[in-house]
């Protein structure tokens, strides 16, 4: 019997080790989804790792999509019950879900980031620049696309496409969702099922980057006269991914561009403040990859707006030999649960212990019940539920818990779901190590004194660092952009006086977030105008926003934040590119950040910091001073000049005839070889018809 018995536990082991290990390659909320659906065909979008012709095989074989890839990385959508099918094939190296919920977050700034002078065209600079020949993508809420600052002076729209996520029916080809709009059909008057859901956030921040001003002529944007696609984001998707849809958004913009063979630079002024805060994550690896498959593309985002809030705590202890704790306060605003969320690095975690007890803090305080204490080698790969119980017995909470090894580093989880609200979860840990933590929901104003509460001389409080947004914005792929003051009074729309004394102009905005990363890695990259700065308002809501905050001509409304800070960084470099199309990434924030100005607010020592960056955007010292390397100008406007030339072959002489352009102040012939390296090139004047070039000249 004995030996029966034995034989059973072994089975019950290595069937329970062999699920173990399946789950060692998802995230904890695509285990939630696998263990909690009730409709096993339901498709989740994910991010999957590993062998692309394999993925791809293994999708089409379990009746799923495949979007697109980039790299290694794949992005796919799957009915749930066949994700573990998926997972279990040796070429699948991670697959990894979104649970992080995106959010919005939210003239003279033209002046501020020193772009008039690109726009005059003021020497040295050959010609004036305002994004000509260049795609600028926006990722956010929408646009108004009838505001006259987005249509050219024939009335047309600037836009090339909007794929609006919100609406279901005509998605772009490749993608199952939402709807596209292409610039035939906003012409004809057929997307005005498409609207801006988020209060104008989507289009006040396309008018930063790239409003052209026509509506008033004024409150011009950065890059006026950039084309542009825009995503609509479905800010209440729950269960499908957000950032996966992120992702598919940049994938989207770059291919618009690459139609068109323009170059692009995305923003994005939204973003979570959940996550790992490194760009591990898949989808950050995504989005690296599609920023870095080949030259003229750009991706800029907002930092965030939390920088006055204790978002983030960390444990690091050396010696280990004090147990301490952070409170999490129970907020259905917040959701059913308490999301604890523990990320560590490989070599630094292993050896911390963590516990998740209650304490009463209404009338008195008491500490009521606590876990075991565990570390994360005992929940790799295995989805838990447990039970918080009281010391007499009493059930305070379930608890959910499952950890996660990917890309050099730990994700350990425990999800609370309180039975009552009356109480402060704590979450314990002691031993030698370190790991951070990110969360809303951390107590940091109602920690009673050591001498009214014991145990609360080991708080561990939260900090007012390390709270940019997570995932894509902690790439060093990515320019992440800090806030600082634009101005602080302007013209309303009924001609008063308005001043905001909360603004200080060309100070670093309280609100802005600070980095660094998880990994140390500086952020945010660079700082720009935000508040308060004016750009087009949603003509259709004008009713409904308050006058005192609609600009002088009743057109634009002001906004500030990181958001509003975003798109003039954004806006630079499509007029980098402009110039330069065939820049990289790296080019375009090496000019950026090596010519940023410094002033008597950022200072001169201790830069670049976690607070401005590299200092403040400087668009005309970036494009004038910081030239990439290797890299040939475009110096002229995008018409394209017929020339005719004889004799065809020549010998030691040719001879160019073309007509002159009216209005054309600037021209020069450029002659390149057949590999595209640049022979010659010379000045020609506009007035002229022809030119002859001797064969000594042409190298």
């Amino acid at each position: 019997m004995r030996k029966l018995i034995l034989l059973s536990l072994i089975c019950c082991i290595t069937s329970g080790k062999a699920l173990a290990q399946k789950y060692e390659k998802l995230n904890f909320t695509l285990v939630k989804k696998i263990t909690e659906e009730t409709d096993p065909s339901r498709r989740v979008g994910l991010f999957v790792q590993g062998d692309i012709t394999e993925i791809k095989r293994l999708t089409t074989l379990y009746n799923g999509y495949f979007k697109y890839s980039a790299g290694d990385i794949a992005a796919i959508e799957l009915p749930v019950s066949k994700v573990m099918d998926l997972a279990s094939s040796p070429k699948v190296l991670a697959a990894e879900d979104s649970y992080q919920q995106l959010q919005p977050l939210n003239d003279s700034l033209v002046s501020k980031a020193n772009v008039r002078p690109i726009h005059l065209g003021l020497p040295p600079l050959p010609q004036p620049y305002k994004g000509n020949g260049v795609v600028i993508g926006i990722i956010d809420s929408g646009i108004d696309f009838n505001h006259p600052d987005f249509k050219d002076a024939n009335s047309n729209t600037r836009l090339i496409s909007i794929w609006d996520h919100n609406l279901p029916g005509a998605p772009p080809a490749g993608y199952t969702y939402g709807t596209e709009f292409t610039a035939l059909q906003i012409n004809n008057g057929q997307a005005n099922a498409h609207v801006d859901n988020s209060n104008g956030h989507g289009t006040h921040v396309t008018g930063v980057a790239a409003g052209n001003g026509r509506a008033i002529n004024y409150f011009q944007g950065v890059a006026p006269e950039a084309d542009l696609v825009t995503v609509c984001l479905n800010w209440n998707l729950n269960t499908n991914a957000w950032l996966n849809s992120v992702a598919d958004a940049v994938n989207y913009i770059f291919q618009k561009a690459d139609a068109v063979n323009k170059p692009c630079v995305i923003n994005i002024s939204a973003g979570s403040y959940y996550g790992s805060h490194d760009a591990l994550d898949l989808q950050a690896q995504m989005i690296n990859n599609l920023i870095t498959s080949k030259p003229g593309r750009a991706v800029v985002c907002a930092a965030g707006n939390a920088g006055n809030i204790r978002l983030h705590m960390q444990y690091n202890s050396t010696a280990g030999n004090d147990t301490l704790f952070t409170w999490y306060n129970y907020n259905p605003s917040y959701g059913t649960a308490i999301l604890m969320e523990m990320w560590g690095s490989q070599g630094q975690f292993e050896n911390v212990h963590f516990s998740v007890g209650a304490d009463k803090t209404s009338g008195y305080y008491e500490h009521r019940g606590q876990r075991p204490f565990t570390s994360v080698l005992n929940h790799v790969g295995v989805f838990k539920m447990d039970t918080l119980y009281s010391w007499d017995g009493n059930r305070l909470a379930r608890i959910q818990s499952q950890a996660s090894l990917s890309a050099g580093r730990y994700s350990m989880i425990f999800n609370v779901i309180p039975d009552s609200n009356s109480y402060k979860f704590r979450l314990s840990f002691t031993g030698a190590g370190k790991f951070d933590v990110w969360s809303f929901q951390m107590e940091s104003s109602n920690v009673p004194l050591p001498s009214v509460y014991p145990p609360s001389a080991n708080y561990n409080m939260p900090d007012f660092t390390q709270n940019v947004v997570s995932s894509f914005a902690c790439s060093d792929k990515v320019i992440t952009v800090a806030e600082y003051g634009n101005k602080q009074s302007y013209i309303d729309c009924n001609g008063n006086q308005e001043s905001l004394m909360v603004i200080t102009p060309d100070s670093l905005a309280a609100a802005s977030s600070k980095g660094p990363t998880r990994t140390g890695l500086l952020k945010p990259d660079i700082s720009a105008p935000g508040g308060i700065t004016m750009a087009p308002l949603v003509t259709y809501q004008i009713s409904s926003i308050p006058p005192e905050k609609i600009a002088q001509g009743c057109m634009h409304m002001r906004d500030g934040g990181t958001s509003t800070a975003s798109p003039a960084v954004a806006g630079v470099a499509a007029l980098f590119f402009q110039r330069f199309p065939n820049a990289t990434w790296q080019d375009v924030k090496n000019a950026i950040l090596n010519c940023a100005r410094l002033d008597s607010f950022t200072g001169s020592a201790g830069l670049p910091n976690i607070h401005w960056g590299y200092g403040k955007l400087d668009g005309f010292n970036a494009l004038v001073n910081c030239p990439p390397l290797g890299i040939h100008e475009n110096s002229l406007s995008n018409q394209t000049i017929l020339l005719s030339a004889f004799p065809n072959p020549f010998e030691d002489q040719i001879n160019f005839r073309f007509a002159t352009l009216p209005g054309v102040q600037q021209m020069k012939l450029e002659i390149f070889d057949v590999n595209g390296r640049l022979i010659s090139s010379l000045p020609i004047p506009p007035e002229a018809s022809g030119l002859s070039l001797k064969k000594e000249f042409l190298g």
